[in-house]
């Protein structure tokens, strides 16, 4: 972790930049608790919209920058479609489901796991967030009605 490297030359921190050790050691320590939640959470947000991104390209295609001014004054931006490699290329990528809890297997055998089984099946659904793909059945309607 980068808050206990940091840590490590906590001396040569507190002499450049004018802190004392003490100062130096209660940021390391509540960092070490609060950062890694945080950057989880931020790299999370960063690839939803990237999946966000990539579905929007799939159904719409890539900007093309050229404008068309239709019969009664609206215009509209023309969109390229993406070849089938590409889209397969962003669509071909799994969407794992949440962990389900076990209690027991079918010989009715309970988890060995017990509470770390708890745990794990009410992070995995808090985190299973996912950008669905789209459907065939989006990508053929798209495919009737070209913009």
């Amino acid at each position: 972790m980068l808050v206990a490297l940091i840590n490590g030359g906590n001396d040569i921190i507190a002499t450049h930049f004018d802190l004392t050790i003490n100062q130096i050691m209660w940021f390391s320590r509540i960092g070490i608790i609060v950062l890694p939640p945080l950057a989880f959470v931020i790299t999370k947000r960063i690839c939803l919209s990237l999946q966000r991104a990539d579905r929007e390209l799939v159904l719409h295609g890539k900007e093309t920058g050229r404008l068309v001014m239709l019969p009664h004054g609206e215009f509209i931006e023309v969109h390229e479609e993406l070849s089938a490699e590409k889209k397969y290329t962003l669509t071909q990528h799994q969407q794992p489901a949440a962990i389900a809890l076990v209690k027991e297997d079918a010989r009715g055998v309970l988890n060995p796991k017990g509470i770390r089984a708890k745990l794990q099946a009410r992070f995995s659904a808090a985190n299973a967030e996912n950008i669905a793909k789209p459907t065939p059945d989006e990508l053929k309607q798209l495919e009737g009605g070209h913009h």
